[in-house]
């Protein structure tokens, strides 16, 4: 055994330990079959993934990975598929800058959730490997995390106190300097991403108030579409409390995409724009749930 791949086993080792026992030889056996080439592309990325605020490319060789085990573990029953498609082609086709997804947030999982749900979507649009995700710095301090979150490309931003359980609260100098980053990589180099504007996992599945601070994302000036995903059962597959994965059936619906132009039209002048816009946002997705889990926005 190559010397990259055993240092690719010592790395996968705490991944591989959140998985059911019945998948560590599936994934075993993928990896075995890897060849040196995705080896080296994935160590090299993951050695500096979540170094730096901003954008970090993610791996097509954990999007595979990532693809083999959840298309297992994972159920869908996916309602909305027509809206995405539309938003898709509107995208592909030069009529949309950008498609911005904002989605309610109970799992770590989410995003794998999302990505593992429209991957194939995304790649018939000739988009594969161009979904991002907006990540705090508590993604990168675990080895199931960080792996997870090479499944796609990554926009590291630093969160407040309010509403990350962070040791020490950033400086807002840093808060800001991390926001500017990403606002800057997201203009250069996404054309797609997904946030989850409450900021912080849900314990109770329950909605709460989108950040007025997302707003600064979605709206770059540009010509940019934003469409509402209610996603349930992340919170089944990595419970809070835990860090072993699970089997799980997922519930994801998926609204209709509007470009934020049209959106602002909808408030008007409003004194409190960018929280305006972003209720605006979160009552679009709470219409996708469950009464019983709109939450703040019932």
């Amino acid at each position: 055994m190559s010397e990259e791949k055993e240092l690719l086993y010592e790395t996968l080792k705490g991944w591989e330990d959140a998985l059911p026992d019945d998948l560590v030889p599936v994934v075993r056996n993928f990896v075995d079959n890897q060849p040196d080439s995705a080896v080296s592309e994935f160590l090299k990325k993951y050695e500096v993934a979540g170094e730096d605020w901003g954008y970090s490319e993610g791996s097509e060789f954990v999007r595979n990975i990532m693809k083999l085990v959840l298309d297992i573990m994972l159920k869908f029953d996916i309602k909305g598929t027509e809206n995405l498609d539309n938003a898709l082609n509107l995208l592909a086709e030069g009529k949309a800058d950008r498609l911005v997804f904002v989605a309610n947030h109970v799992s770590y999982s989410d995003a794998n959730i999302f990505a593992a749900a429209f991957d194939n979507d995304f790649a018939k649009a000739g988009l594969a490997g161009k979904l991002a995700v907006i990540a705090g710095p508590k993604v990168f301090s675990h080895p199931v995390r960080k792996f997870a979150s090479m499944h796609f490309n990554s926009l590291l931003i630093a969160q407040s106190q309010t509403v990350a359980s962070v040791p020490v609260a950033y400086p807002i100098r840093v808060i800001a300097r991390a926001a500017a980053k990403v606002a800057e990589d997201i203009k250069a180099k996404v054309k797609m991403f997904l946030v989850f504007p409450e900021g912080k996992r849900s314990r109770d599945g329950s909605m709460d108030h989108f950040l007025a601070g997302v707003y600064r994302m979605i709206d770059t000036g540009e010509n940019v579409l934003v469409q509402p995903v209610s996603i349930l059962g992340g919170e089944k597959m990595l419970p809070i409390s835990q860090g072993k994965l699970h089997p799980s059936n997922i519930r994801i619906n998926v609204g209709k995409a509007e470009y934020v132009s049209d959106i602002l039209n909808e408030i008007g002048d409003d004194q409190g724009l960018k929280q305006a816009f972003m209720d605006n946002l979160g009552k679009k997705v709470a219409s996708l749930h469950p009464e019983e889990l709109r939450g703040v926005y019932k």
